[in-house]
């Protein structure tokens, strides 16, 4: 019974040591996981607060690459050669595949979405241009022009719809 005792004895000193020892791993172990989460969402503060000014040159650059390939700019700014209007048609869509090749790295600072929005609007205003070519009227290079302003002027082109997605996502992220 003497051996009993001496350990009931020793479990009286050794039961509160443990129970304190086992509280303060409890409480040091959350307080070091809230300093934790707290330094990462700092980072993550100070991450987008960064970012932000790149994001933001990204959609630039992409409602800026939308508004060159638009219709009226686009033939603003390549003249025909000549008055084939299937080598001005090459021309135009070779233009368009050169400005989208030039921001293809945009797409890392955009949402997927927005990426999806801007290669189909890319190959909306490629079609656009196929079939205004195709239009039994267009005989020459500057018959395609005109008519390709005209249909911009008339026709919801697809630029616009772009556009219209990268000011709404933007305003999203302000």
């Amino acid at each position: 019974m003497d051996y009993f005792g001496e350990i009931i004895e020793g479990l009286k000193y050794a039961m509160p040591a443990a129970v304190t020892g086992y509280t303060t791993y409890y409480f040091l172990n959350r307080f070091y996981r809230y300093e934790e989460r707290k330094q990462l969402l700092k980072a993550k503060a100070d991450l987008k607060k960064h970012a932000l000014p790149v994001r933001l040159q990204a959609y630039e650059r992409l409602a800026l690459f939308l508004e060159r390939i638009s219709p009226a700019k686009l033939v603003q700014h390549v003249k025909p050669a000549n008055e084939d209007k299937h080598q001005y048609e090459m021309t135009l869509v070779l233009q368009i595949q050169s400005e989208f090749e030039h921001n293809l790295s945009q797409q890392i600072y955009v949402s997927g979405k927005c990426w999806d929005v801007i290669v189909t609007t890319k190959n909306a205003m490629l079609m656009f241009i196929k079939q205004t070519s195709e239009d039994t009227s267009v005989k020459t290079a500057t018959d395609l022009k005109n008519r390709l302003l005209e249909r911009s002027a008339n026709d919801e082109v697809p630029t616009k719809i772009g556009l219209s997605f990268i000011r709404n996502e933007v305003n999203e992220l302000l």
